[in-house]
């Protein structure tokens, strides 16, 4: 990769819990994280970002504001993603493309095991308060 890819993440919070999906793909592969993926030719940010909630989830979803923007340079790869708070709208849950799982866990249940470290970390900055948007870099 001789420069970086930008991408997108898709995060819902509702009733203080996250919608996480696990990965079937590098990077982070069989890891729980924010659904997302690379942004394409003449999408705008929040229309792929609703394109890939749709292609992994099966959920329609509105972009509200950034939550994040993180820095992932890890297993051959560098990607700018910038993680947006959304609003769920609808559709049926099924886990697509390349997600194997969806599932909900509310801040208590966040934990290091199993979850994407980028993931982990910004979700319990975001629990904790802090301002928006958050900072991440994640190197191997």
């Amino acid at each position: 990769m001789e420069r970086p890819l930008v991408a997108v993440g898709c995060v819902i919070v509702q009733d203080e819990r996250v919608l996480l999906v696990r990965r079937k793909k590098p990077p982070n592969q069989g890891l729980l994280a924010i659904p997302g993926g690379k942004v394409e030719y003449g999408e705008t940010l929040e229309q792929a970002a609703m394109r890939e909630m749709l292609e992994e989830t099966g959920l329609l979803a509105t972009p509200k504001r950034v939550m994040a923007i993180v820095d992932l340079i890890r297993e051959g790869f560098h990607y700018v993603i910038i993680d947006f708070l959304c609003d769920l709208k609808g559709g049926v849950p099924k886990a697509g493309s390349d997600a194997s799982e969806i599932v909900w866990l509310s801040k208590g249940e966040l934990t290091r095991l199993g979850m994407s470290p980028s993931t982990y970390e910004m979700l319990k900055r975001y629990f904790n308060g802090e301002e928006l948007p958050i900072r991440i870099t994640a190197k191997e």
